[in-house]
């Protein structure tokens, strides 16, 4: 019987956030969330990529970690200078696949 309630009540919370975005779509937010809007995507999107970068497999360890936050980190570097995402994708895979092999 709890089980039941509990997916009613996310039924209900999940119609209720989508019938407010359809109810206020003319509608501005004000200023201030206006704002911290614009920081959104980029929090999800680091708060996806993270994890994989410090725990690629699940765990925490040398072995994984090094190689994926080097590979980041080069990538990351490369894109600035260059300001070419397949450079910069290319040089990380290989400093990727260069520590995975050195460290195994």
């Amino acid at each position: 019987m709890g089980e039941l309630l509990v997916l009613v009540a996310i039924g209900v919370g999940t119609y209720l956030m989508r019938a407010a975005f359809l109810a206020t779509a003319g509608a501005r937010p004000p200023a201030a969330v206006a704002r911290l809007l614009q920081h959104v995507g980029p929090a999800v999107l680091a708060a996806i990529a993270l994890p994989a970068l410090v725990a690629p497999q699940g765990r925490i360890a040398l072995d994984a970690t090094v190689p994926a936050l080097l590979a980041a980190v080069v990538a990351g570097v490369s894109w600035k200078f260059t300001r070419s995402l397949p450079l910069a994708l290319f040089g990380g895979l290989v400093v990727a696949w260069a520590a995975t092999w050195l460290l195994t």
